[in-house]
């Protein structure tokens, strides 16, 4: 049984990497804060695609500067839509935390699908049935976009709206977990089933060259 479950998640190496790194890289969003201080990283607020806490993180043992560098790279860190732990903010707020969280899950619903050389027919077989039988109606590839835009469309609607303040629309922590992690599934699931097709069409590819390799040559 666990050999059979080592083979899984070890037929593709790729696969099995991205899915060690993203492990790897969630827990350590959750570890970091415990490595500081309480109080080391607490009521900041800062831009997106930019690194403006560096006199914060200067301060941090190497592994928490790194990982809280990154998170700062890619995210606000808006204290008011961030996990605490420790009496620290998490290096990137509850959305992306929990986007990263759930595309876990998404490498692990591809690494145990089907293969197949269909991106979208891996998708389609990555759900539960319940699902994929409504999808499959849509035909394998259409399945594949539906379910990539039906993931992605709820965070769209719930990040722009609080973005552009509809409304003074503020978005909650539980709207926030949930379209994020949402998005974060179907993410991994996209990345990891186009790792399985590649993966399966080189198996094909390679069989098929056997075969012909085997096949007698043609009498002259």
């Amino acid at each position: 049984m666990a050999s059979a479950l080592w083979a899984r998640l070890t037929w593709s190496k790729a696969l099995f990497g991205l899915l060690v790194v993203n492990v790897a890289w969630t827990a350590s969003l959750f570890i970091c804060p415990f490595l500081v201080s309480p109080g080391s990283f607490a009521n900041q607020v800062g831009g997106a695609n930019v690194v403006d806490h560096e006199n914060i993180w200067a301060t941090f043992p190497l592994y928490p500067r790194i990982v809280y560098t990154i998170g700062d790279a890619q995210c606000h860190q808006l204290f008011y839509r961030s996990f605490w732990l420790n009496g620290n903010q998490m290096p990137i707020d509850e959305r992306m935390t929990s986007m990263y969280v759930f595309a876990n899950l998404g490498v692990v619903a591809a690494m145990f699908a089907r293969p197949s050389t269909s991106t979208g027919q891996v998708m389609l077989d990555a759900l539960p049935a319940f699902l994929r039988r409504r999808l499959a109606k849509l035909g394998t590839e259409r399945a594949g976009v539906a379910i990539v835009v039906l993931g992605l469309v709820p965070m769209g609607i719930d990040g722009f709206t609080q973005l552009f303040r509809v409304n003074n629309y503020e978005s909650t922590p539980l709207a926030r977990v949930l379209t994020g992690g949402l998005a974060g599934f179907v993410g991994g699931l996209l990345v990891a089933a186009m790792l399985v097709t590649i993966r399966q069409f080189s198996i094909e590819m390679q069989a098929l060259q056997a075969r012909y390799a085997l096949a007698p040559a043609p009498e002259r």
